[in-house]
């Protein structure tokens, strides 16, 4: 049974990102019903290499989050998730996650993420081995591959479902594409219906109406199909109250009993330095700022000016103050208001 009902919202897994210090914040703004912590490398991790453990640190829920794990081979795989399995209860992560979706050159070029794409029967060796040494939930996230051939990806999909998983997560681009273009939920739909385990979509979901699309509540074009979850990876460092936002659309409040709530933009990105100086090794935390303020920026009246101060601060305290400017010069940015 999986942790998470259909219908749910999922943070995907992004790197330099979903983070402790990232997922804790979201949580605080009513976060995801399930997450994903950035992705680690097998190898590394098993050979203990620095940061490793905060890369699969699964904190502050547990129980509700999967590691995601890239590997060049079926028994580094194997031995990651055996030595995964041995953490203290407390800190044993509901699931682990397989990365065969990323195509960077450096993962890629290493034989991991999306180079296991071109070859479907070493990938369902790859789940098998994981399977057999991780009892807990198991999930995979895949793009297209390298082209646009269905049949191909369905294929895939199909040999490595059938090795164990319970459940799958696509996100419907081309490995050459990354983030251009629209994601191809068409794609989604069909392969939820021809795949016998969950489908999970991911991309450009932003909006109610492409989440009730996804889910069935409303027909599209093809008719009425649906995934059985959405995941959600930029617009949620965008926007980091979007899941509240989500549930808020679909509830079935009427506007007698819906009442609107603040966002205090300036709080928020406040909040998320305070966290990464109290979660996040020293080494990590001016990055991981960058990473989150270059999305995070891009809601505002002058973009471009925000993020380029925060971007070239070279100290979270100095993020802070050029932060908080902003607002004294632009007040009309600062609150959010949305029903619910």
């Amino acid at each position: 049974m999986l942790p998470f009902s259909k219908g749910s919202l999922l943070l995907a897994p992004m790197v330099g990102i979903t983070n402790r210090a990232f997922r804790t914040l979201l949580g605080e703004l009513g976060g995801p019903d399930y997450a994903f912590t950035e992705m680690a490398s097998a190898e590394a991790y098993v050979s203990r290499a620095p940061f490793e453990s905060v890369y699969t640190d699964s904190k502050p829920r547990p129980e509700r989050t999967s590691v995601q794990f890239y590997a060049r081979s079926a028994g580094s795989l194997a031995d990651a998730c055996a030595r995964l399995r041995n953490n203290p209860p407390e800190e044993l992560p509901a699931g682990v996650d397989i990365n065969f979706g990323c195509s960077a050159p450096h993962i890629r070029g290493k034989g991991g993420g999306s180079a296991w794409s071109s070859d479907p029967a070493p990938a369902a060796e790859l789940v098998a081995a994981a399977r057999a040494a991780w009892p807990g939930m198991l999930s995979a996230k895949v793009r297209m591959g390298p082209d646009d051939d269905y049949h191909r990806l369905r294929g895939f999909c199909e040999g490595i479902a059938g090795e164990g998983l319970d459940f799958l997560c696509i996100h419907p681009r081309r490995d050459d594409q990354k983030f251009r273009g629209k994601a191809r939920h068409e794609i989604s739909l069909r392969l939820a219906q021809d795949i016998s385990i969950p489908l999970v979509a991911n991309g450009d979901i932003v909006s109610p109406g492409q989440l009730s699309m996804l889910m069935g509540t409303r027909t599209g074009p093809g008719g009425s199909k649906s995934v059985y979850a959405a995941m959600i990876g930029r617009e949620a460092v965008r926007r980091p109250w979007i899941f509240a936002l989500l549930r808020a659309s679909a509830s079935a409040l009427t506007p007698a009993s819906s009442t609107d709530r603040s966002i205090d933009r300036l709080e928020v990105g406040l909040r998320f330095l305070a966290l990464a100086k109290l979660y996040l090794p020293e080494a990590w935390r001016l990055e991981s700022a960058r990473r989150f303020f270059s999305y995070y920026c891009e809601q505002f009246s002058f973009a471009h000016h925000i993020k380029y101060k925060t971007m070239n601060s070279p100290s979270l305290d100095i993020m802070a103050e050029n932060f908080r400017s902003y607002f004294e010069q632009v007040p009309q940015d600062r609150y959010l208001l949305f029903s619910h």
